[in-house]
């Protein structure tokens, strides 16, 4: 693969990776602005977290088929790979199931524990992406012409 082509893969996950982190500050002023109208007003939550695991599942789906194409392309060991895995499959775990289970409850102030559960999953998706493009940077550094 070119260079240009590795650098479009870099730029691509960087993208991923800077877009899902802002999620968590989108999902976290909707919360708020939602528990400061009627608290019966579950079906404006009910529609939020139901197209946020629509719009997450397809993000996740490619998530993996690109991290799939990709991989030969990094230069990490195949247990970081892995681990990779695990990481990806938690988030899509995360931001499919566990997001249609939390839209049938209404938000509350304080600590929500599935909430809680969903971002460590999370984490562990931001960190499997982290990983990915740490093995696509060190291919870039590795090989050096732009062929």
């Amino acid at each position: 693969m070119s260079r240009l082509g590795q650098l479009h893969m870099i730029t691509g996950f960087w993208l991923i990776f800077i877009a899902s982190c802002g999620g968590f500050f989108v999902a976290d002023d909707h919360q708020k602005s939602l528990m400061q109208q009627r608290p019966g007003d579950l079906l404006a939550w009910w529609m939020l977290l139901q197209s946020s695991a629509h719009g997450h599942t397809n993000l996740f789906g490619m998530l993996h088929i690109l991290t799939g194409l990709t991989l030969p392309y990094s230069e990490l060991s195949n247990g970081w790979k892995n681990l990779q895995f695990v990481g990806l499959a938690m988030g899509s775990f995360a931001m499919s199931v566990l997001m249609l289970v939390r839209s049938w409850r209404l938000p509350k102030p304080g600590v929500d524990s599935l909430g809680v559960v969903m971002g460590g999953m999370l984490a562990g998706a931001l960190i499997a992406i982290i990983l990915h493009i740490v093995g696509l940077t060190i291919r870039w550094f590795n090989h050096g012409s732009m062929d």
